[in-house]
Formats: structure tokens, sequence, C-alpha cells
């Protein structure tokens, strides 16, 4: 779900349906944002910019070939995780996976700058 009140939408992209995405370099604080905040991160996918409001998930690769499609999950609460427990693991499992992932090093360079970084993300569920 996008966009939280309390997310750090300066400096990110909005698409036209008011989604955010964030550079690399900025992701780390929009994780940390969220997680104070309450919320816990299901995963995220990379975004090319293709224009003001408009991107595309698929990621030319450098050299050639098919595009890619970058993303990651996290995984489910689990029984008896309380919910700030559950959204500190999801933050620390994406920052893991955001960094492990290579999508700078396999994107052909002139198409770098325009790569940005969505996350989905929940609040608490109502119980």
């Amino acid at each position: 779900m996008s966009p939280a009140s309390d997310v750090p939408a300066a400096g990110a992209f909005v698409a036209s349906n008011g989604e955010l995405a964030w550079r690399r370099q900025d992701i780390e604080q929009a994780l940390h944002v969220l997680r104070d905040s309450g919320q816990a991160i299901l995963g995220g996918e990379v975004w090319l910019i293709t224009g003001e409001k408009s991107w595309t998930g698929l990621i030319p690769q450098r050299g050639g070939g098919p595009s890619n499609v970058w993303s990651w999950t996290t995984d489910g609460r689990s029984s008896g995780e309380s919910w700030r427990d559950c959204c500190r693991r999801t933050v620390a499992e994406s920052v893991d996976k955001l960094r492990a992932m290579p999508v700078e090093q396999k994107t052909p360079h002139e198409l770098i700058e325009n790569l940005r970084f969505n996350l989905t993300y929940v609040a608490e569920p109502e119980t």
C-alpha cells in the first residue's frame, strides 16, 4: 500500500497512481521511516522511470537479452511475533535483499539514473 502519510516523499518518484519509489541511496531511509510508523514491508520491486509519472518493471539487461523484473518479498508474520518485531524484521530482510540485489551492475549504464525502488507495505491488521 502506498503512499503512507509518514513516508518520506521528498525526493521520491511519484507514479500516476500515487505510489512512491526511491533512489537506491534513499531507500533505506524510507524503509526506516515506514518501520517507525508501524508499517511492515511485504516486498518491493525496481522500476525504470520512463516519463514524468510513468515507469516499467521490465529492466533491460546490460549486453542485451531479455529484460529482468527485480523484486523481493519478505516472510509473513509468524505466530507469536509482535507487530513491532514484524516491522523490524521485514525492514531488515528488505535491507539485506536490496544490498544483495545487483540491479545496477546488470542494467545498461545509461539507464541506472532512472532506477527507483518501490515498496509494498501494510499497517497492523485490526483484530
